[in-house]
């Protein structure tokens, strides 16, 4: 077990360095002018020089990956408006928009993202076990076919048009559920539950609808298992069957896609943060990319990857902890 999560880190540092690489390539390689970007349309050439001073881009291709790469591990001096600025590691980069470190603007962005993904997560998790437990049992039955007809209905409408009607009607005109905001668990938990909870509901609601299909497909097919007709056998309850036997092997499939989406909405839950408001990774993202502000899209882009990573590991190890058939070696 030991060694198999040390094989799996190192490949994982690696996925991460080959990561940052192809980010750094990317944007500041690639055909991209991020001085002009930053300057807007009407700039000299000698204002573009100087800003290319500034970033770094008049060095050598293979200095500025090196200063990049070495950015993220030790830290580096940044250049800003003719000062020095040291960005501690890990440095993601400098934002000449406003003059911070981007490290700074993703760690500020990243608690919001998380409250509404930790909190989605927990309403989807059980509405779609719990729900997809109830369809696989009663397969066939009018609970079954009410159950799946409404989670394809709620997957066949845009995801940002549903939430649009709900901050509309839900929360802003009829006041049924308290309008989204976002304070600082430390700072107010009450205020910071209640301004994430209609969040989490609608959003949980809506992402729960693919995975009661997916575990209800998962459950029927365990328990046409000898284990479970075994069980069955014996005498044991249908719900004891159902908790104990097959929804422990039929969760193993579902780890996985639960781990890698996630990581994927960690990584900015775009739609969600803008119908509601929400200044997480998401929102920071498109504000960034209307500012072409490049190295903060690009620092974004480098913490998504270290948390697909991160979540795969995960995943794997919970695999064989869930599962005693699969063994980690």
């Amino acid at each position: 077990m030991l060694i198999y999560l040390l094989r799996r880190i190192v490949l994982g540092v690696s996925v991460v360095t080959a990561a940052i690489v192809a980010t750094f390539a990317i944007f500041f390689l690639g055909p991209s002018d991020p001085a002009g970007a930053l300057c807007g349309r009407n700039c000299t050439p000698d204002r573009i020089a100087t800003i290319e001073k500034s970033l770094g881009l008049d060095k050598p291709k293979v200095e500025q990956l090196v200063d990049y790469v070495g950015g993220v591990v030790v830290g580096r001096d940044m250049r800003a408006g003719g000062l020095v600025n040291h960005c501690d590691a890990p440095c993601l980069g400098w934002s000449y928009v406003q003059n911070r470190p981007v490290t700074d603007m993703v760690m500020q962005a990243f608690p919001v993202t998380a409250s509404i993904v930790v909190g989605g997560v927990v309403v989807y998790t059980i509405l779609g076990i719990g729900l997809g437990i109830l369809c696989a049992r009663f397969r066939g039955q009018w609970l079954d076919k009410v159950i799946v007809t409404i989670s394809q209905v709620l997957g066949a409408i845009p995801y940002y048009v549903l939430a649009v009607v709900f901050f509309l009607y839900a929360m802003k005109f009829y006041g049924v559920i308290p309008q989204s905001s976002w304070t600082p668990l430390t700072q107010n938990p009450w205020a910071w539950f209640t301004g994430l909870l209609g969040v989490w509901l609608f959003y949980g609601t809506i992402a729960s609808a693919s995975y009661v299909r997916y575990v209800r497909a998962s459950m029927i097919d365990v328990q046409g298992q000898d284990y479970v007709r075994t069980a069955r056998s014996k005498g044991i309850s249908e719900r004891r069957i159902a908790v104990k036997h097959a929804l422990r092997a039929a969760i193993a499939p579902f780890l996985t896609l639960l781990g890698l989406s996630i990581a994927a909405e960690l990584t900015g839950a775009i739609y969600t943060e803008t119908v509601f408001g929400l200044p997480g990774m998401g929102l920071l993202s498109i504000n960034s990319f209307n500012n072409s502000d490049l190295p903060v899209i690009s620092g974004v882009v480098v913490v998504s990857a270290a948390l697909i990573v991160v979540a795969n590991i995960i995943v794997d190890v919970l695999y064989g902890v869930v599962d005693p058939r699969v063994k980690l070696s």
